[in-house]
């Protein structure tokens, strides 16, 4: 992968100087710095830049965001704003055209460097996200699938043309029909199972699906189907009657299986990215390699001890693998003092939630990885930081990766001290269970490591 081509929005001559040295230290080409919202139009249409670092308070007829907008409307290029100004009206001025960050004057390498590498993920992410939904939507609207609506004593009030097609039964022959005579299936141990699926749907209120093994039953014909059954509402949220869809899968089997070719890429590609952030962080603070790796690994022991679903579990341990990404905010000389801080030095050490946070929120993950980032050193009883949660304010898997973090902390070498050992780390959350550390998870906890036999090498 080339250079991140960078076009440079600063009318001050000496700020856009050292903004273009600051930018060639850390890698990045600067294709241009111009000084004006028209000059900045022009060379967006001109250079087709990877990334925009835009001032807010421009030369000319107009400043930052309406340059951002107006670049917005020819071509989609992720903008960073500059600024020395951040007072609420122009942050909501700025909010309109969904910039990929905001960094305020001044400003450090390490600020400048992580928003510009988040603004390429997120816009790569989107872009990735776009993509995807487009595939899908065109995917969907290319399968011919069959819809019939019932009232809610299961008489048909409408098919499509595919119904039609599917079930051999024309529309005006259709309406009035029991959804059973229409919709005939092969399994003859069931012959009500229509009926029966629009009163579940009727009683229930939600989607009910039946698995692909059904047979559609057409003429002489045996159509494989998938079936979904929908509860129609009124204007008063009641259920007024049921849309059934069916598709023909028969044709599917290979889209499904680039389908679960291509999740298992964006998969793969979510967890390369993890782990490069987290390795990020590592960079920062060498002296606890592999603590954010063996909290991810321990915190998915406890989740599945405790019965976590596979879902939050995975959102659980890519929390636990970025759970220390704020720390590439922290001086290094603060990450790696062979003493203990000081109260200053461990005041600054306490932000590294709220970094972690702030980097991850604008993250389209599926879980919510930037909250659980942001509790992990939260407390039950409130004496916890960043935000002194309590009780059930604080996220279930927050409250599980606060007993990892704390148990591998102290089992492991750190520069101000040798470790503890795993059995005063056990010790701890023991005298502190229900206090600060979730009861069950202790419980947990303590069961994994003295009967299970878990070890965090």
């Amino acid at each position: 992968m080339g250079k991140l081509r960078i076009l440079v929005v600063e009318d001050e001559p000496i700020v856009a100087m050292d903004i273009q040295h600051r930018l060639r230290k850390l890698g990045y080409a600067v294709v241009r710095v111009v000084p004006s919202g028209e000059e900045a139009v022009e060379a967006a249409r001109e250079l087709a830049p990877d990334l925009m670092l835009m001032d807010i308070m421009l030369e000319g007829r107009m400043d930052g965001i309406e340059t951002a907008g107006a670049i917005r409307e020819e071509r989609d290029v992720p903008v960073i704003y500059l600024t020395a100004y951040a007072d609420e009206k122009t942050l909501a001025r700025a909010k309109i055209t969904e910039p990929f960050g905001y960094i305020i004057k001044p400003f450090e390498d390490r600020e400048i460097h992580s928003s510009i590498e988040m603004a390429r993920y997120k816009y790569e992410a989107e872009r990735r996200k776009r993509e995807h939904e487009q595939w899908m939507k065109a995917a969907l609207q290319s399968i011919g699938d069959g819809l019939i609506t019932t009232d809610r004593k299961g008489r048909i009030t409408y098919a499509n043309g595919a119904a039609e097609v599917m079930t051999g039964t024309a529309q005006s022959v259709a309406l009035g029909m029991g959804l059973d005579e229409v919709f005939r299936i092969a399994d003859e141990d069931t012959p009500d199972l229509m009926e029966d699926l629009v009163g579940q749907v009727v009683d229930a209120g939600h989607v009910v699906g039946l698995d692909s093994a059904w047979l559609l039953l057409t003429g002489d014909k045996r159509l494989p189907v998938e079936v979904y059954a929908t509860p129609i509402l009124d204007h008063r949220q009641r259920v007024d009657g049921v849309a059934v869809a069916f598709s023909d899968i028969s044709g599917r089997k290979r889209s499904m299986e680039e389908l679960r070719r291509s999740v298992d890429q964006m998969r793969r590609t979510l967890e390369q990215t993890v782990a490069a952030l987290a390795a990020t962080a590592e960079k920062r603070d060498p002296y606890t390699a592999g603590h954010q790796q063996r909290v991810a690994a321990l915190a998915g022991a406890l989740a599945q001890k405790l019965g976590l679903n596979g879902d939050r579990l995975d959102g659980l341990r890519v929390a636990g693998l970025l759970h220390d990404l704020g720390k590439i905010s922290i001086p290094a000389e603060i990450l790696a003092k062979p003493a203990r801080l000081t109260d200053i030095e461990f005041s600054i050490m306490k932000t590294h939630p709220e970094a972690g946070f702030d980097i991850l929120k604008g993250v389209a993950f599926p879980w919510p990885v930037a909250q659980m980032v942001l509790q992990h050193h939260e407390r039950l009883d409130g004496s916890g930081y960043p935000g002194g949660l309590a009780g059930e304010d604080i996220l279930p898997e927050a409250r599980i990766l606060a007993v990892a973090d704390v148990v591998e902390a102290m089992s492991s070498h750190r520069p101000y001290r040798a470790a503890l050992g795993l059995r005063k780390a056990l010790d701890e959350i023991s005298a502190r269970r229900g206090t600060a550390y979730d009861p069950e998870v202790v419980d947990a906890c303590l069961e994994l490591f003295e009967k299970d036999g878990f070890s965090l090498e």
